[in-house]
């Protein structure tokens, strides 16, 4: 997780809705502060949903602001959480790797969790978006159902590279579930409590990594 000042869920709505308001690069700017959320928390379900609901009625506040450019705001915002959780997948794709390639050391349970939280990525966004949808009002409820609904036709970001990595890690966990030992329980219980923490601290790794590509291009 994050070593920066952990920031309230209710700090992170209002960060949401100043960004939106703000205009400019929003897109970036929310993969930016829903990663750096998602990074100072563990990447388990509960949490991942505080963080996208945070987010999600920032963005519905923020977009309220900017009648004339609802439908535009709230797309590239719903795009930027979108980028982020894509990035998130990768990243409890990375968590679940190592953790499987030494079955003895972390529970089977666990790591059938991690990959059930991998895959309900793409639900949890969509569900999230409905529920701010539906108490929202005007245009910003009309064009927040709309991509809703354009969500759940054609899938998210989020769902395309969730789909691309499960068979893999499907094959992973139960090769790993296969192989644990009755001897390395304990240290299961012990270690593979950290699966969650272990996929937030490589979503900051590839978080810093990006930023680096991104200063380094600029200089050139």
């Amino acid at each position: 997780m994050s070593d920066a000042p952990k920031l309230t869920l209710d700090e992170i709505k209002a960060a949401a809705s100043r960004l939106v308001q703000a205009g400019g690069e929003v897109r970036a700017k929310l993969h930016e502060l829903t990663v750096q959320a998602l990074t100072q928390r563990e990447l388990a379900e509960r949490e991942i949903r505080e963080v996208l609901a945070a987010i999600t009625e920032g963005i519905s506040l923020g977009a309220e602001q900017r009648a004339a450019e609802v439908k535009s705001a709230l797309a590239d915002a719903l795009h930027g959480m979108d980028d982020a959780l894509a990035q998130a997948a990768e990243a409890m794709q990375l968590a679940i790797r190592e953790v499987a390639a030494d079955a003895r050391a972390f529970g089977a349970n666990d790591l059938q969790q991690g990959l059930s939280d991998l895959k309900k990525l793409e639900e949890m966004l969509l569900e999230t978006m409905g529920r701010v949808a539906a108490n929202a009002n005007g245009l910003v409820k009309q064009e927040m159902t709309a991509i809703v609904e354009h969500g759940r036709r054609i899938g998210t970001d989020t769902g395309g590279r969730v789909r691309a990595i499960s068979d893999d890690l499907g094959n992973r966990v139960r090769s790993a579930v296969h192989d644990a030992t009755d001897a390395g329980k304990q240290a299961a219980r012990e270690v593979g409590a950290r699966l969650a923490g272990i996929s937030s601290r490589k979503l900051g790794e590839i978080a810093a990594r990006l930023a680096e590509k991104a200063e380094s291009l600029k200089k050139k």
